[in-house]
């Protein structure tokens, strides 16, 4: 919280912790302290939070639901509301109280009222009378808030539709009309019903009505039947009020608000169970609004008395009650069934738009496409197009009409035309016409021209929804099916990694095993011939003893560099080396020194598999080092190159070189010649020596250009 709110919230503070304390010692002015101070604030002036505190007497003790209830001064009368987070409090006519609250909005209803926070009961007074009311001063205000009788004739009773508790009795009080509205119970739907057209008299508060209904106007707030009194019953017979032809020539401008009047005619069209349309002796068209929701048939002769009302077109009646006559003399006949057309219901001679209102209550006959089909609770209704306009059908009295007809149907619909429009009162505007409806009399109304193809546009696109569905599975499961394979394929490609890694494993254990077998064996076999040629010629041959051990003695050297080698060959990364000349240039570093070396292997390695590389490497190293070791080579010279069907290559130095027919072998304690010819035999190659005591040596090899795939 900011200082300036800190400040703020501190002020007002205080300026309550005054407020309250001066208004706790009545020292402060803008106190109500009067009933009729009260409702001029409540009324003139409807800020909330204005405290009041008066004293006066109850004339009427609240009750539930409202709680609301009357009291009254010298000054004048007023309503109060007990706290709704209080109980009320047992109140009495004639108790006089101290109220103390504030004025402000009642929740229920959002009017401004006086909320009652203390009642405390000072005093006892005699109950008040009831003030008899006079019709001509009820809007001067005279009764306003005060316990009043009111007798009249009931022009109508029914329990409200949106809070079934409460009830609503209209009574016709000389030329004002007044709703007595209370709380009721289950079983009153009847007596409400008896009380029509009985004169009663009526005990309630008269004030703006607080229930369900909020804006009717002044209303006397009666505390159940027990304030209702019936000084006339209803006649017996209800039909007995003035007939509508004497309303007709009376009161060509206007529906006076007075009393029932009665019909006779016949049912031309039902709809929406408690309406209907009559045509009467006269050849003119009545609506009527049932109180009831059993309505007669079309074509019966029936008695009706209701409330008049005008759509400024005809007389109507409202909250009617009927009944069926037979009359034979009636003559009734039917019109004929006109065919129209949309233009005709809707376009004036002239050519301008307007309603055609003649053809309410006739029987029409129209075509058109069906386009809607009743649904749950539109009172069997389909919507049929005509010339771009939708017209609503109506069968509600006959809902197997509709049977047999689907949306695209073609159907030819007969039945009374009925303008939809509502009545009017003094204080509205001229009522709108929302269009025609056609009510259907019969089944036999509706004929079923055409169905509608099967291919329509709705199962196209059904069937391409369908598709796109489909489509959408499809997709959905390929990608669920690639994840499966791409994560099966990774799976196959670790085991197969795993599968190659052994195999090279077992590859190279088998290369290491072929060296030793090829190198170490071999000299070890010949190091142990030696030794025991040595044993032999101890005691009879010294010289040819110490031969024998000085072969013995170069064999363990050679195992001994071959083993180095090997060694040195599973640590180093040469293979993976992609030129043949770098390849040779890093296989001879450890082993030339400073020797000079000449390389130029014109051969891919892409052309040699990793064991021909290997091995060409092996013979290359053990020529070089022969040069070095025992020729005292400076400079060596490496050539290869692919000649034909042939790979060949060669090893030259400027050592001492030898005598190609007496050179070193096994005999003599050396290997290495021995071990580059089982190489190249290997490859199903040859092995030329080309040297000169004194003038170097060079040593070429050819094998074929294939074999190193064969030998593999």
């Amino acid at each position: 919280m900011t200082k300036t709110a800190i400040i703020f919230f501190s002020m007002a503070t205080i300026a309550f912790i005054r407020v309250s304390a001066s208004d706790s010692s009545g020292g402060e002015t803008n106190v109500v302290r009067t009933v009729s101070e009260l409702t001029r604030t409540i009324n003139d002036a409807p800020s909330v939070n204005v405290p009041f505190d008066i004293t006066a007497t109850v004339t009427a003790p609240p009750s539930s639901p409202c709680w609301m209830f009357a009291v009254s001064d010298d000054t004048g009368a007023a309503t109060l509301h007990p706290s709704q987070w209080k109980s009320p409090i047992n109140l009495r006519c004639g108790d006089i109280i101290r109220a103390k609250g504030f004025i402000r909005p009642y929740i229920p209803t959002g009017f401004t009222a006086a909320m009652a926070d203390s009642i405390e009961i000072i005093g006892n007074a005699p109950p008040p009378q009831p003030i008899t009311m006079d019709h001509s001063l009820i809007r001067t205000g005279k009764y306003n808030n005060r316990l009043v009788k009111i007798n009249g004739l009931v022009r109508d009773s029914f329990r409200d539709e949106i809070d079934s508790n409460w009830n609503y009795v209209q009574i016709q009080y000389g030329s004002e009309s007044i709703y007595v509205c209370f709380i009721g119970k289950e079983n009153d739907e009847s007596i409400l019903k008896s009380l029509i057209g009985s004169e009663i008299t009526a005990t309630g508060l008269y004030t703006q009505h607080r229930g369900v209904r909020r804006l009717i106007g002044f209303t006397v707030y009666a505390d159940g039947w027990d304030a209702i009194t019936v000084t006339r019953p209803a006649p017996e017979n209800p039909f007995a009020v003035p007939d509508l032809d004497k309303l007709r020539s009376d009161h060509l401008y206007g529906v006076p608000n007075l009393q029932r009047y009665r019909t006779v005619g016949r049912v031309i069209a039902i709809w929406r169970k408690n309406h209907i349309l009559l045509r009467d002796r006269n050849n003119s068209v009545v609506r009527v609004d049932l109180i009831d929701d059993t309505p007669p048939k079309y074509g019966d002769l029936i008695e009706v008395a209701g409330i008049p009302e005008t759509d400024l077109y005809r007389f109507n009646l409202s909250r009617a009650i009927w009944r069926r006559i037979n009359d034979s003399r009636s003559g009734y006949r039917p019109h004929p069934t006109a065919d129209v057309t949309i233009k005709m219901l809707t376009t004036a001679p002239s050519g301008e738009r307007a309603f055609q209102t003649n053809y309410h209550g006739m029987p029409i006959r129209i075509t058109g496409i069906v386009v809607s089909l009743p649904s749950e609770g539109d009172y069997a209704r389909i919507g049929l197009k005509c010339e771009g306009l939708i017209i609503p059908i109506d069968a509600g009295s006959y809902p197997d009409a509709f049977k047999d007809v689907e949306v695209g149907c073609k159907i030819s619909a007969s039945g009374t035309c009925l303008m939809d429009t509502e009545n009017w009162h003094p204080n509205a505007p001229f009522p709108h016409i929302e269009g025609f409806s056609i009510i259907v009399r019969t089944p036999d109304d509706i004929k079923i021209l055409s169905y509608p193809p099967w291919w329509t546009a709705g199962k196209l696109v059904t069937v391409i929804g369908a598709l796109l569905a489909f489509l959408s599975g499809i997709a959905v499961w390929n990608r669920m099916l690639n994840r499966v394979a791409e994560r099966r394929g990774r799976e196959l490609a670790d085991e197969k990694l795993a599968h190659v890694t052994s195999e090279l494993k077992v590859y190279e254990r088998t290369n290491l095993a072929v060296e030793l077998h090829d190198s170490l064996s071999q000299n070890l076999t010949g190091v142990s011939l030696a030794i025991r040629a040595a044993n032999r010629l101890a005691d009879s041959d010294a010289d040819g003893m110490r031969h024998s051990l000085n072969v013995a003695a170069k064999a363990l050297d050679s195992c001994r560099d071959e083993l180095r080698n090997c060694l040195w060959d599973l640590r180093n990364q040469t293979l993976e080396e992609t030129d043949m000349n770098e390849a040779i240039r890093q296989t001879l570093a450890p082993h030339v020194g400073d020797t000079e070396l000449f390389i130029r292997f014109n051969v891919s390695r892409e052309r040699l598999s990793d064991n021909t590389a290997h091995s060409i490497l092996r013979i290359i190293r053990e020529l070089a080092s022969n040069a070095v070791r025992h020729g005292g080579a400076s400079a060596i010279k490496i050539a290869g190159s692919i000649e034909k069907d042939k790979l060949l290559f060669s090893v030259s130095d400027n050592g001492c070189g030898f005598n190609p027919e007496n050179r070193p072998n096994a005999a003599g304690g050396h290997f290495g010649l021995q071990g580059i010819q089982d190489r190249v035999d290997g490859f199903e190659g040859e092995m030329y020596i080309k040297s000169v005591p004194g003038a170097g040596a060079k040593v070429t090899i050819s094998i074929k250009a294939n074999a190193s795939k064969q030998a593999d």
